[in-house]
């Protein structure tokens, strides 16, 4: 027989505290049979004897005293560790650290951890943008818990949940050969000055396919590395660039224009995590949340 539980631990302590196995029963919530159950099956597992009746009451006897003076530790140790269970639980004490691609920094990001904060008033947070190469090192690292990435995803250590879609659009210094369109296809970028996106990119890895399909390619003259910098090369260079929805709609470069290509290219998102860290519910929320709202952008809603 284990002589040692923790279920027995509390009854003996709670026995001693209160000198009696009714009212011990009646703190624990125990009956008082199943009380004396669990005495007698900790005294026969140590060969002890804690208690004995007197006038009924219950006393302690040397031995249990000094199996309680060293076990005094466990209802605060039990106690620290429900406070700390129930502060994971809503997030109190608790940080969560994200990294993001840069097109989701504007608005996204930022909604959905304020709606978790809410949910979690607790919850401390970092944020950080980064391509997904960046995202996964530094998710290895322990330094990220969970990152939102761009396009296709195959990596057998960090579990990848696709939240949502995104599509590529046109932007357009205003009056330029473009904006005489109603709708753009990509057959009408090749005769026009554009700004190439790097194929290292998940952007520009889906836009160069889709030209490579139909056997076109356009003018990379300059080629834009990072979508924060493409509206501001298009306005001072005066070229048309294909971005995103979320670049076109929050990049606040004035005398830009965004047109809709007739070309549908969509672009996955995906939330990534390390895998166990997909249960805690501070990212469960998180991902919940951005999810919530790429669904209300595609439904219309903008901010």
């Amino acid at each position: 027989m284990k002589p040692l539980t923790l279920q027995r631990l509390q009854v003996f302590c709670t026995v001693y505290e209160r000198q009696s196995i009714t009212a011990a029963a009646r703190l624990m919530k125990l009956s008082q049979p199943t009380v004396s159950r669990h005495l007698r099956d900790f005294e026969a597992a140590l060969g002890l004897t804690l208690f004995v009746l007197d006038k009924g009451r219950v006393l302690p006897t040397a031995e249990a005293d000094a199996i309680y003076n060293d076990s005094r530790f466990l209802d605060d140790g039990i106690s620290r560790l429900e406070r700390r269970i129930e502060s994971l639980r809503k997030g109190t004490g608790t940080r969560l650290p994200v990294m993001s691609v840069g097109l989701f920094g504007p608005h996204f990001v930022p909604t959905a951890l304020k709606r978790t904060m809410d949910a979690l008033p607790g919850l401390r947070i970092t944020v950080d943008i980064g391509t997904a190469e960046q995202q996964m090192t530094y998710m290895r690292a322990g330094m990220v818990e969970v990152g939102l990435i761009v396009g296709k995803f195959a990596e057998a250590d960090i579990v990848s949940e696709p939240i949502g879609k995104g599509r590529l659009v046109v932007l357009s210094p205003e009056g330029g050969p473009l904006t005489r369109l109603d709708r753009i296809h990509l057959e009408d970028l090749v005769s026009v000055p554009m700004l190439g996106l790097t194929a290292r990119g998940p952007l520009g890895r889906v836009l160069n396919e889709s030209l490579v399909e139909r056997g076109l390619s356009y003018d990379d003259t300059v080629t834009g590395n990072s979508l924060v910098s493409v509206p501001h090369l298009a306005k001072g260079l005066d070229r048309s660039a294909v971005v995103d929805e979320f670049t076109a709609a929050f990049h606040g470069v004035q005398g830009l224009v965004t047109l809709p290509l007739e070309t549908d290219i969509p672009i996955e998102i995906h939330a990534i995590t390390m895998g166990a860290d997909a249960q805690k519910t501070a990212i469960q929320i998180f991902v919940r949340e951005m999810r919530a709202l790429l669904d209300e952008w595609a439904d219309g809603a903008r901010p």
